[in-house]
């Protein structure tokens, strides 16, 4: 594994600068709190589209994606990634809902790339 450069330190900036501008910080608390429903129907239920901790769900798993697409497409080096964020703790977390989303929608692709890394992260 190659070391990180400058220019996946600047991308990593910018990605912590797009999550804090997201609310990444407050979609954590949601998911780290006893208010977050690993289970999807359970999620489904209590926080339907629309509602602040759906959005909490989106942007996580929105986040993690585009990084993780960044990860794939070699933009990002892997090293980097996991010195700074817990990409599998993550996943485990939130997996249910993501992996229940792709299902709902019948779109595969649906947080691919997030699954992947947390694969490779979890290793």
């Amino acid at each position: 594994m190659s070391a990180p450069t400058y220019n996946d330190a600047n991308v990593m900036l910018q990605l912590a600068r797009w999550g804090s501008e997201a609310g990444l910080q407050d979609a954590y608390s949601f998911l780290w709190s006893d208010e977050f429903e690993e289970d999807f129907e359970a999620f489904e239920k209590k926080y339907p589209w629309g509602t602040q901790e759906r959005k909490y769900a989106m942007v996580i798993c929105g986040w993690y994606e585009s990084l993780a697409a960044l990860w794939v497409n070699g933009l990002l080096n892997e090293k980097l990634i996991s010195d700074w964020v817990a990409v599998a703790m993550v996943w485990d977390r939130i997996k249910n809902y993501a992996l229940g989303i792709r299902e709902r929608t019948g779109e595969p692709k649906i947080y691919e790339h997030f699954e992947a890394l947390a694969k490779v992260s979890a290793a």
